[in-house]
């Protein structure tokens, strides 16, 4: 997810500006500019695991997940549910919420330091995720919006752990719970179908705690959500009308 947070960097640089050159020239028009109100919105999502690794593992300098190659794991599909608040044109507050499902991640050679040894690493990850974020839009052609997503998710985690021994039989299971708060980040592309209907296309990441994947990198659960939004309210938005030039009075 290097590439998303490159570019949601350069959109959020460009909405900025944006918002730096068009507000000055009329600052109570361009805020008041198109539909505001509250919106709800559903639909599935497909997620993974991804961590950032080290060179390699060597000796005694190993530590948990540094074995090369340790990157994502098998995705899976499940539902998403938001609801948020348009504030106007280009400014929106949301609440999400998706389940993961199961994500599969297997590796290799991962040394655990609290077992002494070296294992082939076997996880079932599943995660519940509540996000709160703010998003600045970008619309354009009358129908379409670019937007960037800025914000934290509170994330509970599971992972069903099994151990294989690589030179032999044995194994130990194990399972591991774990939540906490990870910074968000996101773009999306939305088309609106109807006055009220929205369909839109997310993609996002979320950092958490690496422990449940026997990792002390940086980890994140990456997803592609696709929604459909109703929004209470909408009408077609009009810009808004020039100020008329001041008349001298004779």
């Amino acid at each position: 997810m290097k590439a998303l947070r490159a570019t949601a960097g350069g959109i959020a640089a460009g909405l900025a500006s944006v918002f730096l050159l068009a507000a000055p020239a009329d600052a109570q028009g361009f805020w008041d500019y198109g539909w505001r109100g509250f919106y709800l919105g559903g639909g599935g999502s497909y997620s993974t695991v991804s961590v950032e690794v080290d060179d390699g593992c060597y000796y005694d300098d190993c530590w948990w997940g540094d074995y090369y190659g340790y990157e994502e794991g098998d995705g899976s599909t499940s539902y998403a549910l938001h609801a948020g608040y348009r504030l106007n044109a280009f400014v929106a507050a949301e609440v999400n919420y998706f389940d993961t499902s199961t994500i599969r991640w297997d590796e290799n050679f991962v040394y655990m330091p609290d077992l002494d040894g070296v294992y082939n690493n076997h996880v079932n990850f599943k995660a519940q995720v509540t996000e709160f974020s703010a998003l600045g839009i970008l619309p354009f052609a009358e129908i379409f919006e670019l937007y960037f997503r800025l914000g934290a998710g509170l994330w509970d985690a599971e992972s069903e752990q099994r151990l294989d021994d690589p030179y032999g039989p044995a194994f130990i299971t194990r399972s591991v719970d774990d939540d906490g708060t990870g910074w968000l980040l996101g773009l999306g592309f939305g088309v609106t179908l109807a006055q009220a209907w929205h369909l839109r296309l997310d993609l996002q990441t979320l950092t958490i705690d690496g422990d449940a994947l026997n990792t002390r990198e940086d980890t994140s659960i990456d997803s592609v959500l696709l929604e459909v939004q109703y929004r209470f309210g909408a009408r077609k938005a009009k810009s808004p009308a020039p100020s008329a030039p001041a008349t001298a009075t004779p």
